[in-house]
């Protein structure tokens, strides 16, 4: 793997110093940058293109909380559980819904403005795998828009953020351990950004498809600049598809959000018959993975690239989704009398930068939150609405411990340098990135299998080699060395795991727990921990007298 993807001398570089340095400017990112500021902390806030692109902001759903009536943190433990299939962390997500309602309450105290019933209580809706109505909204459909704009006015508030937009972040700079800030280019300079404390908020990798609700960004940057630093990521094989994006020709990957089903969507095949109900008990509203191995299985056996999203019999289904309803009309279709072409897309990663309950990872002064993070709250799939609920508790608590965290005094004048790379210039960036998108969406789709894999893996080990020992001097090129990379990591992620599980399918695995019964048998006392990291820590548990 190659550490670093520019040449550059931290000595003759344009250099900012700051005490906190936050990349990311979705709800994770910005929730710990307003943290931090309010607690006295200096923060810079980088972002790669401007405040407002992010994940965050395209999020319809809303956020997943126990605050109704008839609700409670135990009950969205046991969904979030479910949901995970057995690879959720309990205690962090016992953690995380118990705390999620008082963040929620301090978003709508600074600004945040969530939908209400007539009598004043929050309005909450229903999403899938979700036994309460528990999904707090905005405008609608619009929540994530809300949330960006609430939190991004608080950032602007402090004083105490500086923020720096338009500046890709190439690497993390670590020595003996410990981060001490990145380097990156800012109006195609490269810059150092030194910093005591380092936070990766930088979204998912759902660019790495070609179908995706992700924004451009979302191309796993953060992701493979802590696996090139050493850090640990974990769960990369689990990638989330959402059932239902928007499939016409001509239109980008637009989310039609759970939430249409939660309010009684049906889904109908090419011969316009609802399938789910024969499919799962919990019908439209089964786990997100379920439902999108249903939804491709109709597909394959159709022979069709898509299905049909039936909401016309939703009582004021416009007034309900309005965003939705806008977009659909943009591309011919009326929510209120149409039936919507939809088939899933790469939504979320539940995978990533492995951390703690705060999340710390293994680098010192190093914390990832958001999507980037692998905090063991998704498991092997996210229950719906809890990724906004993640970004919010973990940006907290990463502000929490980074205001608890005293580091020793840094090296005085420690410097970095790579000047070997080859300036090599690669005029087809763009088609390579096209063409990792074909093999990542070819071979680790919804249903995969060893030999497809190994064939997919070859290819994408092809494409990434002309690349390798050269110097990546541009954003479209980093993108796509970020997006290789993580691609790899996926592979080697969904080969170890031989079962299915979640969001991750084998079709040469079909059964869960299949790797431990095949080479276990009845020995299958392994700990949560160690079957969660997979088949090395398995063996590791073996060895130690685990099992």
């Amino acid at each position: 793997m190659q550490r670093y993807l520019m040449n550059f001398d931290t000595r003759r570089m344009e250099t900012r110093q700051t005490e906190c340095l936050v990349i990311g400017s979705g709800v994770a990112g910005l929730t710990a940058a307003c943290q931090l500021a309010r607690h006295g902390h200096h923060v810079l806030l980088v972002v790669r293109d401007t405040l407002q692109d992010s994940n965050t902001s395209k999020a319809q759903g809303g956020i997943a909380a126990a605050l109704g009536m008839d609700d409670n943190p135990e009950l969205h433990l046991a969904d979030t559980l479910v949901a995970g299939a057995g690879l959720s962390n309990e205690s962090v997500s016992r953690m995380v819904v118990t705390e999620g309602p008082q963040d929620i309450r301090w978003l709508a105290e600074n600004g945040a403005e969530f939908d209400h019933n007539a009598d004043g209580t929050l309005s909450l809706g229903r999403e899938g795998c979700h036994s309460r109505n528990r999904i707090v909204h905005s405008h609608g459909d619009a929540t994530g828009a809300e949330v960006a704009r609430a939190l991004n006015a608080m950032a602007a508030r402090e004083k105490n953020i500086r923020t720096l937009e338009g500046c890709y972040v190439v690497d993390l700079l670590v020595h003996q351990g410990r981060c001490y800030g990145v380097t990156a280019l800012w109006h195609g300079r490269k810059i150092c950004l030194r910093a005591k404390h380092t936070v990766l908020a930088t979204g998912g990798l759902g660019r790495l498809f070609q179908h995706t609700t992700n924004p451009e960004g979302a191309t796993g940057s953060g992701m493979a600049m802590a696996a090139r630093a050493g850090a640990e990521l974990t769960d990369m094989e689990f990638v989330q598809f959402h059932p239902t994006a928007l499939a016409l020709k001509g239109c980008p990957n637009f989310l039609i959000s759970e939430a249409v089903r939660g309010a009684g969507a049906y889904l109908l095949n090419s011969e316009g018959k609802r399938f789910m109900p024969e499919r799962h008990p919990l019908a439209e509203l089964a786990p997100r993975d379920v439902v999108a191995r249903c939804i491709f299985q109709e597909m394959t056996r159709a022979e069709t690239s898509h299905i049909w999203l039936d909401a016309r019999h939703i009582e004021k289904v416009t007034e309900k989704f309005p965003m939705i309803a806008a977009t659909c009309r943009d591309y011919g279709v009326d929510i209120e009398k149409d039936l919507i072409p939809i088939a899933p897309a790469a939504h979320y990663m539940m995978g990533g930068v492995h951390t703690d309950i705060w999340g710390r990872t293994n680098i010192e002064a190093l914390y990832a939150c958001g999507e980037t993070a692998c905090t063991g709250l998704q498991g092997a799939n996210r229950l719906a609405s809890n990724s906004l609920l993640e970004g919010l508790v973990f940006g907290r608590r990463v502000a929490t411990i980074i205001g608890k965290t005293r580091l020793p005094q840094a090296e005085a004048g420690l410097f970095w340098r790579e000047e070997s790379l080859a300036a090599e210039k690669h005029a087809g960036v763009l088609a390579d990135r096209e063409a990792g998108q074909q093999i990542l969406s070819r071979y680790l789709g919804i249903t995969r299998e060893a030999q497809e894999m190994s064939v997919g893996e070859e290819k994408l080990s092809q494409l990434s080699a002309s690349y390798e020992g050269t110097s990546a001097d541009t954003p479209a090129e980093l993108d796509l060395r970020s997006a290789l990379l993580c691609g790899a990591l996926i592979f080697h992620g969904a080969q170890r795991r031989r079962e299915s599980r979640g969001a991750h399918y084998r079709s040469d695995y079909p059964d869960k727990d299949e790797f431990l019964r095949q080479h276990f048998g009845d020995r299958r006392k392994v700990y949560d921990e160690a079957e969660r990291f997979g088949e090395e820590n398995i063996a590791a548990a073996v060895t130690l007298g685990m099992v």
